[in-house]
């Protein structure tokens, strides 16, 4: 007998045993379920494809001001 192999939802690699929660005001909620339906996916599929979009940007954004915070000169030096 030949067993079809369930619909993965999720690249294979991902952490599915340990989900990340992520709290979000109303509107914003809406904005992601309204994604997902005009996208045919799931709501943590987009929270996924959103976070993946913009965690180089963030993390360039916190680089720089890192080093700013950094270049800061200290009083009485």
């Amino acid at each position: 007998m030949n067993k079809r192999q369930a619909l993965r939802r999720q690249p294979r690699g991902v952490l599915a045993s340990k989900p990340v929660f992520c709290r979000l005001m109303p509107e914003e909620r809406s904005t992601l379920e309204d994604l997902s339906k005009h996208t045919g996916d799931s709501v943590s599929s987009v929270m996924r494809s959103i976070f993946l979009e913009g965690v180089g940007p963030y993390c360039e954004k916190a680089k720089r001001e890192s080093a700013q915070q950094h270049a800061k000169p200290v009083a009485g030096r």
